[in-house]
């Protein structure tokens, strides 16, 4: 697509999305515009009309009046146009930004994984980001440009009138400054997208010295130096680089600047001549010298507003335009309704991690009909939890296929597919709300079941002696990043709240996986109750490091180096004497050396 009908469509982008936020503010905006630069040129205009009558012989009071009246009015009315416009912008702007958000955030919560984890996607979304601004002013450019082209028009057609060969001059004689610019801009483009990794790196370093997380680990470790100076060694580089820059453009914009306005000074002393040859009158001298300059400003501003819109199109909107264009989740239509859940089934998937050589899952092919207790055992960077995250539909697999009820799950609108799992990962979230919000976050439609909310923090060992252990109850906020008296939870804590959010959504599968890593040994045998009392309506899945806890499974899956290498009951696999049973006497013997210490 050429930079051109990039910088249309980014016109028709940004319009499209003002008149979504505001209605029709924007074409209020454009006759303001245009109103704006009416006035000013009728501004230029009265002036003539008095000065020709303040030296023209005898003076005509009432005509003299008359101008200076609309004369005075006119600025009155400029100013009041300024100031309608100014709040306009602030409006129109504030809503448009505000929905350019919405639909980011709408976009990024459809992405796969792959595109959200890869170094590259993170790089687009960082751009995108960026790209607000850009977004939302190609309408106030388009509505810029319209303006600055009428008022360029009706003041170059006076002065072509007067002498068209020295309004030309005014011309040519921007165009060099035009150039430079959008060169230059073009550089500050091409070195802040260079840049954006170490962006993100000396970023990173500022939020170890200024977050509260990682706090303590700085004062522990005495971090403080060594981490500012990285911040300064990478914010420095990108300063200098942009320092460089800069001092080259200020040279060169100079230069252009000098010879812009050397056509000025030159058409400034021709119509004083010509005057002083009693040709033109002295508010003809006032009338050319300021509509000189309007065409000079308006013509160059004009060329500067396209070739820069056009440019930034071709780079800024043309990086939104990809990422818009990149295929999310929920964007399927004629899909197959998901009544329930019968069985899931891996035919022969393999997977690899994206922009990665190796596969992570490699053939592996199992089923899992409803009612069922699964446990994956494999030690670490066997690929248990990649299994998890292909089920979630997290990630797209690259050969083989998944199947829900005996169908492709590319069959089934992802979010009715994710509605069937509760789960607990490994890597938890922890939110900085109330404890009501930490627990509701799987279910938000029942956020005010205070009964289920208290059951599910039950469940997961929060209560002590019936009773909750925070002062404020469900209202308890969780940390202190928005209440001073917040509550700052162990690891341990945040895993059980984890845990609660997981049964209250209380769907059909129920996923676990490492469950019992930051928990106490009360709290680890409570999992594990649960996993082997659950219903025959519900199906489980069990991720865990304690290879006693597989007993309890209907079916065992033992994963080595991505590949499924035995799978079936706990005894079976004892008896089948592979890495299951090598696992297992490990772990068992450890844990009998255990208690002969104690």
């Amino acid at each position: 697509m050429t930079k051109l009908k990039l910088f249309l469509k980014s016109i028709g982008y940004s319009v499209k999305l003002i008149y979504h936020s505001s209605g029709m503010l924007m074409l209020v905006y454009l006759l303001l515009n245009l109103s704006e630069a009416t006035i000013t040129l009728f501004s230029a205009f009265a002036i003539k009309y008095i000065l020709d009558n303040l030296v023209g012989g005898a003076i005509r009071i009432n005509v003299l009046l008359l101008w200076i009246v609309l004369y005075v009015v006119s600025l009155v009315l400029r100013q009041v146009n300024i100031s309608v416009k100014s709040i306009l912008y602030d409006s129109i702007f504030q809503k448009a930004e505000h929905l350019y958000d919405c639909n980011l955030l709408d976009k990024l919560a459809g992405l796969s994984l792959s595109v959200i984890d890869s170094s590259k996607g993170r790089d687009m979304i960082e751009d995108v980001r960026y790209t607000k601004n850009t977004a939302v002013y190609t309408a106030y450019r388009a509505a810029e440009a319209i303006s600055l082209f009428y008022t360029f028009i009706v003041a170059y057609i006076v002065i072509a009138r007067f002498h068209i060969w020295f309004s030309l001059i005014f011309l040519v004689l921007t165009i060099p400054g035009i150039i430079l610019n959008l060169l230059f801009d073009i550089m500050s483009e091409e070195l802040r997208r260079s840049k954006a990794p170490d962006v993100r790196r000396f970023s990173y370093y500022r939020w170890m010295l200024t977050d509260a997380w990682p706090a303590k680990d700085v004062r522990m470790y005495d971090l403080t130096e060594s981490v500012k100076a990285r911040y300064k060694e990478e914010k420095d580089k990108y300063v200098a680089a942009n320092k460089a820059l800069d001092k080259r453009k200020a040279a060169l914009l100079i230069l252009a600047e000098a010879v812009q306005r050397s056509g000025e000074i030159i058409f400034t002393v021709f119509v004083v001549y010509t005057a002083i040859a009693g040709k033109i009158s002295i508010g003809d001298v006032a009338l050319y010298i300021s509509l000189a300059l309007t065409i000079s400003d308006s013509f160059a501003h004009m060329l500067f507003v396209l070739t820069m819109g056009c440019e930034r199109a071709a780079n800024s909107m043309g990086r939104l335009f990809e990422f818009l264009n990149i295929k999310t989740d929920g964007e399927k239509e004629n899909c197959r309704p998901l009544h329930g859940f019968e069985s899931i089934t891996f035919e022969n998937v393999y997977f690899k991690y994206p922009y990665t050589e190796n596969y992570v899952l490699s053939g592996v092919s199992f089923t899992m009909n409803k009612g069922e207790k699964m446990s994956i055992i494999g030690i670490n960077g066997a690929g248990k939890s990649t299994i998890i995250k292909l089920m979630l539909g997290l990630y797209q697999i690259d050969s083989g296929q998944i199947l829900i009820n005996g169908y492709p799950m590319s069959d089934y609108d992802i979010r009715q597919v994710r509605g069937l799992f509760s789960v607990l990962f490994q890597s938890f979230a922890q939110y900085h709300l109330t404890l009501r919000e930490n627990v509701a976050m799987s279910s938000l439609e029942n956020i005010e079941n205070d009964a289920e909310i208290e059951r599910a923090l039950a469940k997961s060992g929060i209560f002590e002696n019936n009773k909750l252990l925070f002062e404020d109850g469900l209202e308890s906020n969780m940390t202190r990043q928005f209440d001073d008296k917040g509550i700052e939870l162990s690891r341990g804590q945040w895993q059980k709240i984890a845990l609660a959010r997981a049964y209250f959504k209380n769907a059909p599968i129920v996923i676990f996986d490492e469950p019992s890593a930051a928990l106490d040994a009360e709290a680890e045998d409570r999992i594990f109750k649960d996993f082997q009392s659950l219903s025959d309506s519900k199906t489980a899945i069990m991720i865990s490091h304690r290879i006693s806890s597989a007993r309890m499974s209907d079916k065992i899956i033992v994963l080595d180096n991505g590949s499924i290498i035995e799978e079936g009951t706990h005894d079976q696999l004892i008896k089948t004497d592979g890495l299951y049973a090598k696992m297992y006497h490990l772990q068992h013997e450890k844990y009998i050396v255990k208690e002969e210490v104690v």
